[in-house]
Parts: C-alpha cells; structure tokens; sequence
C-alpha cells in the first residue's frame, strides 16, 4: 500500500477547490459594468403621465445637489435662530426674590369624647 506524503495531497486540487476558487473568482470581478440609468426614465414618465404632478421641479431630478439651496435655507434658519434669541432674551430677567418665612402652626387637640 502506498502513502501519499503531505506535499502531494497539497499539490492535487479536488472538486471543492474548483468550486471554492470558482466563487472566489466570481466575488472578486471587477463589476465595472454600467449599469441602465431607469431614475431619469422613470421620473420622466411619472411626470409625462401625471400631469407635472410628480417630480415637476427642477432640483428634485437635477444631477447636481442643491447645494445654493442648502446654504441659503441654513443661513435663513441661522438668521431667525437669532432674532427670536434677540426677542425673548430680554423676557430671562433675574428670577424675583420670595419671602419664605414659614406660617405660625396652631395646633389643635382633638375633642374629647
């Protein structure tokens, strides 16, 4: 009976290396593939058949972000941020001094029976 040394059994791929570099190969690809751009295609249509109800303006299919629209709303929030801070911080006065002296106790005894 022959024996295979261990160099050997390494050396000799079986079926589940095939299938295991198989799977390898195909998780590694390179995908570079494009892919059909169906968003613009899609709002188009959306659009045609509802009358401009759908996707009518322009920022909201543009390929570009809004990014004027993003700084002019930040800066319109920022702005009133501070102009209801410049309203109501004259209201935070300084809290009004109470008096705390505690009320005489009168002390009661219970009627007799």
């Amino acid at each position: 009976m022959k024996t295979e040394s261990s160099d050997e059994l390494v050396s000799r791929p079986s079926a589940a290396d095939d299938v295991f570099r198989n799977l390898l190969r195909g998780a590694m690809k390179d995908d570079t593939e494009h892919a059909p751009d169906v968003l613009g295609g899609f709002q188009r249509k959306v659009r045609e058949r509802s009358g401009g109800k759908f996707y009518a303006d322009g920022w909201s299919t543009a390929k570009h972000d809004p990014t004027n629209t993003y700084l002019i709303t930040s800066l319109l929030m920022l702005l009133a941020v501070g102009v209801i801070y410049a309203l109501l911080r004259p209201l935070s006065g300084e809290p009004a001094p109470v008096k705390n002296t505690p009320a005489p106790v009168n002390v009661v005894a219970p009627a007799p029976k």
